[in-house]
């Protein structure tokens, strides 16, 4: 008799034993849930950041073009006082040209 209680005791422990590690793995697996959506929560954070910085470029709020003086008089132009560059037409058209690619890449993310 005293060997059938043991071989009980055994059993009884190893069912214990294995609802334990069943538990265990699945507080192994929420844990691991959790922290991919704390992640993930993150990154949309990040994301959502990112998204509203473009899109305050691309409205023009950030923009480094100057805006265009409006002629005074009929063919008369109106002079920005102080030193200007001889390239400084080259060098506003590659901004523009850099800002419509900018503006293309933002609207590019809001339609996905």
């Amino acid at each position: 008799m005293g060997k059938i209680a043991t071989n009980a005791m055994a059993a009884g422990e190893a069912k214990t034993v294995t609802t334990m590690m069943k538990k265990n793995r699945q507080d192994r697996k929420k844990t691991k849930d959790f922290l991919t959506n704390e992640k993930n929560i993150t990154i949309n954070k990040d994301n959502q950041i990112l998204l509203n910085k473009l899109v305050e470029i691309s409205s023009g709020k950030w923009s480094s073009v100057a805006p265009v003086p409006k002629k005074a008089a009929r063919g008369k132009s109106v002079r920005v006082n102080g030193p200007t560059s001889l390239n400084m037409g080259v060098r506003k058209r590659e901004t523009e040209r850099i800002e419509r690619e900018n503006h293309a890449f933002a609207k590019r993310l809001f339609d996905k």
